[in-house]
């Protein structure tokens, strides 16, 4: 679908911020449902018109200020009144993404109200946006996990599901992979208008995701919570990291100290053995 879009009056240079910046990301696509409606045709690989309503069930005031420990900048959506999707934007390893990403998917399927039938209960899928890998699989561009049989592999249920779309992955897809999901990710990774323009021009969808971005862009309301956001995400990391450094030292020490009890155990018996020989040479030279 060519896009339509003049972009000749968006700025030139370095975007100021960025969509993996998870408050822009989230301001982006709860204010245009265009621009989210493209970007789920592309993670869930449907059709083009196969999508006919979108709501997003939490939607918060842009541009007011959020407080950064207990806001969730995720956006939980009614797909076709039929399907529940929780999507997130994260770049920062903390070392909890699976933990996080099924509290986060549980908390989406535990959407039925009091009363309600089991049988009711929609399917859910969380789809996490990280550019990190994770060290316990396989590093994938796009992954999907369910609950399965761990002999045959059989589904236990297609209501409950994970995806994780990997931006660190991007420069190991094929090019006979990349799809529209690819573009989408290097859109996310852009840092200058000039690579979004080039990407924004492939269809409509993503012409909308970079007017609306600059639109954000220019609200100085919506980007002073998105520094707010780049503070917090600083200020974590290097607590965390902090927090792996002590925790380092302190597995040092602990293995030092054990390392020294050993020795000096190692030593007590070195020693024991050298007695018990001497004695034992003394018994056979009294004996003679």
């Amino acid at each position: 679908m060519k896009n339509k879009i003049d972009f000749s009056a968006l700025p030139t240079g370095k975007i100021r911020y960025r969509l993996t910046n998870d408050y822009m990301f989230r301001a982006v696509f709860q204010e245009n449902k265009k621009a989210l409606t493209g970007l789920l045709y592309a993670l869930l690989n449907l059709p083009d018109k196969s999508i006919t309503s979108v709501m997003v069930e939490n939607p918060i005031e842009l541009g007011k200020v959020i407080n950064d420990k207990t806001c969730i900048l995720d956006l939980k959506i009614t797909l076709n009144d039929e399907k529940i999707l929780n999507i997130e934007m994260q770049v920062t390893d903390y070392g909890d993404w699976p933990e996080r990403s099924l509290t986060y998917l549980c908390r989406a399927f535990d959407h039925l109200k009091s009363g309600e039938d089991y049988s009711m209960v929609h399917p859910t899928m969380h789809i996490g946006i990280i550019d990190f890998d994770l060290t316990h699989l396989t590093s994938e561009f796009y992954s999907e996990f369910m609950l399965l049989n761990t002999k045959n592999h059989e589904v236990y249920s297609d209501k409950f599901s994970l995806r994780v779309l990997n931006l660190n992955q991007i420069e190991n897809v094929s090019e006979d992979n990349r799809n529209d999901l690819y573009y989408w990710a290097k859109l996310f990774k852009a840092t200058t208008w000039e690579e979004i323009k080039m990407l924004a021009e492939k269809n409509d969808y993503m012409g909308e995701t970079i007017v609306t971005l600059h639109k954000m862009t220019e609200d100085e309301k919506i980007a002073e919570e998105c520094a707010a956001r780049e503070r917090y995400e600083r200020d974590t990391l290097s607590i965390y990291r902090k927090g792996l450094r002590e925790g380092r030292a302190e597995k040092d020490n602990i293995i030092a100290e054990k390392d020294n009890i050993i020795a000096e155990k190692n030593n007590t018996i070195a020693d024991l053995t050298k007695q018990l020989k001497e004695l034992q040479k003394k018994m056979k030279t009294s004996k003679s």
